[in-house]
């Protein structure tokens, strides 16, 4: 089995790493879990420590990055999960359903395997770009509106599923795509941005680059958007969306 994050996370867990914020809010739906799956779960990030849980990854390099005192991980895709019917009270998912190359068969599955709730932390293709889609970098914003699940297909699939909007906070921990919008500099580093898939995938990558170094320098940037730099939080698209069977 082969796998995106194969080629492209061999550092992953040096980028990507669990957010509390995001993760409180993550877990407050799964309070009443006796069992979760979590689906697509890469390194092991807001898993709930203590839990009764089983991750499955298509990647094995990523399940190879996991911490020694991780949850169970099998090597398995959202499109087919090596479990019995019902086996889960909960499953969660987090920043993965844009890379199910089958989904409705993937939300089958979930539902197949899932008996109560299922948690999502997403992106909505619908919300608006931040700076850097807007300014520098708007194939991020063409790419992920390509790839995301729409919320119409998510309340097609899943019936009165509910969304919740997931404010980004400024000095979030994590390292997916708008993790830095008050911290601009970091999408200079290949070390941060080797940590969101979105970048592997960039025609204008070095041009992009350039033009917000530059704009960092002469204070463009600061003069446009540095009242962000002042904002503890920053609603750039993100979202938690909860199904209740």
């Amino acid at each position: 089995m082969t796998a995106l994050y194969d080629h492209i996370g061999t550092r992953y867990s040096l980028g990507r790493r669990t957010d509390p914020e995001i993760a409180e809010r993550i877990h407050a739906h799964l309070m009443t879990a006796d069992s979760i799956l979590n689906i697509g779960a890469g390194t092991g990030s807001y898993e709930p420590q203590g839990a009764n849980l089983i991750a499955v990854e298509p990647s094995l390099t990523m399940i190879q990055q996991r911490p020694s005192n991780a949850h169970l991980a099998k090597q398995a895709t959202a499109e087919a999960l090596p479990f019995e019917d019902n086996a889960f009270s909960h499953g969660m998912t987090v920043l993965s359903m844009h890379h199910w190359s089958d989904r409705q068969a993937a939300f089958d599955e979930i539902k197949r395997v899932v008996r109560k709730r299922f948690v999502a932390l997403t992106w909505n293709p619908d919300s608006k770009p931040y700076w850097l889609s807007e300014r520098y970098f708007p194939e991020i914003h063409q790419i992920d509106q390509s790839i995301f699940p729409t919320l119409a297909e998510l309340e097609e699939a899943f019936p009165g599923i509910k969304f919740i909007t997931l404010p980004i906070p400024a000095n979030c921990k994590d390292g997916f795509t708008a993790s830095f919008w008050a911290r601009p500099e970091a999408y200079l580093n290949p070390e941060v941005r080797a940590s969101m898939s979105t970048f592997s995938k960039i025609n204008a990558l070095e041009s992009g680059l350039q033009k917000l170094e530059v704009e960092l320098n002469n204070g463009f940037w600061q003069t446009q958007y540095g009242d962000l730099r002042h904002r503890s939080h920053l609603d750039t698209g993100y979202i938690i969306a909860v199904w209740d069977q």
